[in-house]
């Protein structure tokens, strides 16, 4: 049995704990106040100092005077109510701000007091308001953006469209296409492609082929962005149709080739014309006076009709698709061979061709006589620019992945304003020149995966760059292909 005396000091007040509650209060978060029903204060914790007030300029005031204007009828309904619950009303700082306060309420027993526990939230209403803001704001942008938006799950189905959407997919109503695969709106080859790009959860752009629910078919551009959605692996897809645009660039593309086959077939009259032009002139002479210079005319009708056999050739090389003979070759020693073959033309112009590299093999695979052909075009057309001699450089070096040929001439240079033009079909800065050769040149690279570039300097000389892929040897080509082209 415990004593009385031992039960009285059990329950009777401690001077420390008083204390101690008197400082939770003080340095408390919560704001601890009670109220008569009409909402006075009768006790205001000392934390009410968070507020900017001390507890006797809130005694026997009502909390409805530092209520918001619009949260009054709210709380005086709270108050009246006699039921505990949480109520959430903005409260007037000293300073004159509000700040929101949420409140749960208990009933002193036997007493008509209300007893409020408040916190501070402020922070967490903004927070929550800009959230909203922030979705009324991005349903208001989906719901009036130009493209087509939506949410579909991994395996494609729909579970949002905006308008946009259902118009793009002639549907009358969103429950036509909510719940659909959006593999039923595309051509079955793009499946594969479709598949892929959800299968890798990777943000994506491709282009497929869609079908309306009325049979037309339109040309999109599909972009995914992996998300997650309530949990789910979703997909974001913004569908951008580019039908119309896609006819454009084929009409553009069509006018474009209509406007080069004008501008070579007026090249090739011209050029054409020339030496026909002589050619008949010559015939001419030959009927009336067939025996005075009738060896000399008859050889300047052959000059002249070797050129129109050299302009068809060229035309033909451009046009006819050539047959693709490749093999692994060691572009040192080719450029070494076509060097070789050019010093002697170079000799006679004062001229002296020098080869750098920073590798003693490099091996591409490539048509050996074509890359020869455009090695032999580039340096002779620096031998030709250099009317005073001087040296050419044919710099060789290799960079991740790509082989590099410079050919770096002293000669006149090319104006910045002509360098563009290069490679068009019949403009040439030489007298007698088509434009046919760098045009041929450009194809071959082309073929071949690579570039060329030209960066020009008047009076300094003109620099051609090309850039070729390198690809390993297999090792039952190696022998073979560098024994064929080191010779």
């Amino acid at each position: 049995m415990i004593k009385e005396e031992e039960r009285q000091q059990a329950y009777a007040p401690d001077i420390n704990s008083f204390h101690d509650i008197s400082l939770a209060l003080i340095h408390a978060k919560d704001f601890i106040s009670s109220h008569s029903l009409d909402g006075s204060f009768q006790y205001a914790a000392p934390s009410c100092e968070n507020l900017g007030y001390t507890p006797v300029e809130l005694h026997g005031k009502s909390i409805l005077n530092f209520c918001h204007p619009l949260d009054q009828e709210k709380l005086e309904k709270y108050f009246s109510s006699l039921h505990p619950g949480v109520i959430l009303f903005r409260f007037r700082r000293k300073e004159g701000d509000y700040i929101w306060l949420e409140s749960s309420s208990t009933m002193v027993n036997d007493h008509p007091e209300v007893v409020l526990i408040s916190r501070d939230v402020t922070h967490r209403v903004n927070q929550a308001e800009k959230i909203k803001e922030n979705q009324r704001r991005d349903r208001l942008f989906l719901e009036h953006s130009k493209d087509t938006m939506g949410i579909i799950t991994k395996y494609g189905v729909w579970t949002y469209i905006n308008e946009q959407g259902k118009k793009l997919m002639g549907a009358t109503s969103f429950e036509e296409i909510i719940g659909t695969s959006l593999y039923d709106y595309i051509n079955p080859q793009d499946y594969k492609l479709l598949k892929q790009s959800l299968d890798s959860r990777d943000s994506s752009d491709f282009e497929i082929s869609l079908i309306r629910k009325d049979h037309d078919t339109k040309r999109a551009e599909v972009q995914l962005i992996p998300t997650v959605f309530k949990n789910r692996d979703v997909s974001l897809i913004i569908i951008k149709d580019i039908t119309e645009q896609r006819k454009t660039e084929d009409q553009l593309q069509v006018a474009e080739k209509l406007s080069v086959i004008g501008q070579m077939a007026a090249g090739i009259a011209h050029e054409i014309r020339n030496p026909l032009t002589a050619i008949k002139g010559f015939t001419q002479l030959l009927s009336e006076h067939p025996a005075e210079e009738a060896e000399d005319y008859a050889e300047i009708i052959l000059d002249e009709l070797a050129r129109i056999e050299s302009i068809v050739g060229d035309l033909l090389v451009l046009a006819k698709p050539q047959a693709s003979n490749l093999s692994y070759v060691d572009l040192i020693s080719l450029v070494n061979g076509v060097v070789n073959l050019l010093n002697p033309q170079a000799t006679l112009s004062d001229a002296f061709i020098k080869v750098k590299t920073d590798t003693p093999n490099l091996y591409i695979e490539c048509e050996p006589d074509k890359i020869k052909q455009v090695l032999i075009n580039l340096i002779q057309n620096s031998i030709e620019a250099m009317a005073d001699g001087g040296e050419i450089l044919v710099a060789i070096s290799q960079d991740t992945g790509l082989a590099s040929i410079q050919v770096i001439d002293q000669g006149a240079g090319i104006p910045e304003d002509r360098l563009n033009k290069l490679g068009e079909p019949f403009y040439s800065t030489k007298e007698k020149g088509t434009g046919l050769g760098l045009m041929i040149c450009q194809k071959i690279i082309k073929n071949h995966g690579g570039k060329i570039n030209f960066t020009s300097t008047v009076d300094e000389g003109t620099t051609v760059t090309i850039t070729l892929p390198i690809n390993d040897i297999p090792s039952n080509h190696e022998e073979t292909s560098v024994f064929n082209h080191t010779n």
